[in-house]
């Protein structure tokens, strides 16, 4: 079935290009021309002329007419491929064969046009000083998400350098890395299932790898490109293993202060996890949060907070604090959280 409507899709797009424009008829009378780009949630994007991109409200769509085909899906799931013609009614019809027209869609019952399979970003920045102060920093992060029907699959990760030299000599500061993956089976629109894996690497808590494993449900209160807001929790497994350096420890061995490595642990856990992201003025700034925690023989949380700014053409400006929680870290000498912030600049797609 979908190969067929793959092949309508691709012939009804070859008929079509020698026509005009799309041309959306508003509730206030008012006309706009141009290319239907897609909508998701309540907002309608299209590419003018006169503008690269422009967003309406999609309650304030009363009809529309494309010259190229759309692939819609409907409130139910059901995938439709066609060219839209105007209707009346607040709804549309779709001609998906070059003959005939659809019965009336309500625009109502249209949940999403021309979906997002596939979307990500990748963004680096960085710091380097030279003359008295000798100082290099980088970050790079980069994050995927796969969509089908009733499956999602995301995964990513992120780095973290840097390094000062002091007296000649050149000293590290930060080397970190935290990678990630989620697949994601929807048994409705908001109820899921999940497996996630997760691996964290940091130098200076002296933690080689940490491995996370787990299973669990989600519930998908919010989901479209303007606002995403998801909650999660389930069972874990989680593992440390720690770099072998000596450290002085109290009653390390049978009571004395000599040096000995930090043991290495596993255990069982409970995690829970909350993905918030929201476009604001007409989508020229976009917030997020993500916030994970795993609680086993100790207290693991990350957060990431931030906001990003698309530029031009899928270049996009980032600004984010992280914190890193780990209450086991005290129990060494070590602080128990670590900050950072900061500024990149990538590309989203």
């Amino acid at each position: 079935m979908r190969s067929t409507q793959s092949l309508k899709f691709i012939v009804l797009a070859l008929c079509s290009l020698g026509a005009q424009a799309d041309e959306i008829l508003l509730k206030n009378g008012d006309r706009i021309s141009g290319t239907v780009l897609s909508k998701s949630g309540k907002l309608l994007e299209i590419k003018t002329a006169y503008a690269e991109k422009i967003v309406i409200k999609w309650d304030a769509v009363q009809t529309l007419k494309t010259d190229k085909p759309l692939a819609i899906t409907l409130s139910d799931k059901q995938e439709l491929i066609g060219i839209a013609n105007t209707a009346t009614n607040d709804s549309l019809t779709l001609n998906s064969s070059g003959v005939y027209n659809s019965q009336p869609i309500p625009l109502a019952n249209i949940k999403e046009i021309n979906k997002k399979f596939f979307s990500g970003s990748a963004n680096i920045g960085g710091n380097l000083a030279n003359g008295n102060t000798n100082r290099n920093s980088f970050h790079g992060d980069a994050d995927v998400t796969m969509r089908g029907r009733d499956d999602k699959v995301s995964f990513g990760g992120q780095y973290n350098y840097s390094d000062a030299q002091v007296g000649g000599k050149t000293e590290l500061n930060a080397r970190n890395f935290q990678m990630y993956g989620n697949y994601s089976h929807f048994f409705s629109d908001k109820v899921y299932g999940y497996a996630h894996g997760l691996f964290t690497n940091d130098r200076f808590q002296d933690i080689q790898l940490r491995s996370a494993f787990g299973i669990g449900a989600g519930y998908e209160i919010f989901a479209s490109d303007d606002l995403n807001l998801s909650v999660e929790a389930g069972p874990d497994y989680v593992n440390v293993n720690r770099y072998d350096h000596p450290y002085i420890m109290t009653g390390c061995q049978n009571g004395t202060n000599k040096p000995c490595n930090l043991p290495d642990e596993a255990s069982m856990a409970g995690r829970w996890a909350v993905n918030y992201d929201q476009f604001f003025f007409n989508r020229g700034v976009q917030l997020f949060h993500k916030h994970e925690g795993i609680i086993g023989n100790g207290l693991f949380v990350r957060t990431r907070t931030g906001f990003r700014m698309p530029l031009w053409s899928g270049i996009q400006f980032t600004n984010e604090i992280q914190w890193d929680y780990y209450d086991r870290n005290a129990d060494y000498g070590k602080k128990t959280l670590d900050t950072r912030y900061l500024f990149s600049l990538g590309y989203g797609w």
